[in-house]
């Protein structure tokens, strides 16, 4: 298998947690990405989305979607599972995936035009609109995880994933976040403590 990643991404990062947390680094040749906002990028040519992450099988087929390529991975491993097989414990952990991922699904066309347009360009009261909506979903966030604690599933993978990314982007993104949220912050500290595939998949 191959897989079109980076390090930067969320999206990519429970990708890495799953495949590291299955150990099976030695089956997946990683392929980087720069940036994937280049046109000209290789990645392109395999993936007509051109997002990633993307997961090219063994048989030659391709894979787009962070939630689906984890839930393949998931399904490839023989450590326990990541995604709860049934049950209201699915959906929650799912719906805790969802909600993380739609933060970042709010905050991609903003972070674009703010790491790539002037700022007499942005459409600012978009953005505003979309940092409403996410302080509105993290103050959410930091309910739901109160059920999981410290447990690793995919929904607490993408909630680590998403509070770290936007840690580490609070004075471009105009939030402070740590401020805003520090027990979310203080969370996702523990969880890279807690669990070394959480640690060494940490954006760069």
């Amino acid at each position: 298998m191959k897989l079109w990643y980076s390090t930067t991404s969320p999206f990519v990062r429970k990708v890495l947690v799953t495949m590291k947390h299955h150990q099976l680094e030695d089956n997946i040749a990683l392929l980087p990405v720069s940036s994937s906002f280049d046109p000209h990028s290789p990645h392109n040519q395999d993936n007509p989305l051109g997002r990633v992450p993307a997961l090219q099988r063994n048989c030659g087929r391709w894979l787009f979607g962070s939630l689906l390529i984890a839930e393949y991975l998931d399904n490839k491993g023989k450590n326990a599972t990541l995604f709860p097989k049934e049950g209201k414990a699915r959906w929650n952990v799912l719906a805790l995936h969802n909600l993380a991922d739609g933060i970042m699904e709010n905050t991609l066309p903003m972070i674009a035009e703010i790491l790539l347009r002037p700022k007499a360009e942005w459409w600012t009261e978009r953005h505003q609109q979309l940092v409403e909506r996410n302080l509105r979903s993290f103050a959410m966030l930091e309910q739901n995880l109160a059920e999981f604690a410290t447990e690793l599933n995919i929904g607490t993978i993408c909630a680590v994933g998403v509070i770290d990314w936007w840690h580490l982007r609070e004075e471009k993104l105009g939030v402070d976040f740590g401020k805003s949220f520090p027990n979310l912050v203080k969370w996702s500290n523990q969880m890279n403590a807690k669990y070394p595939v959480l640690a060494e998949t940490a954006p760069q």
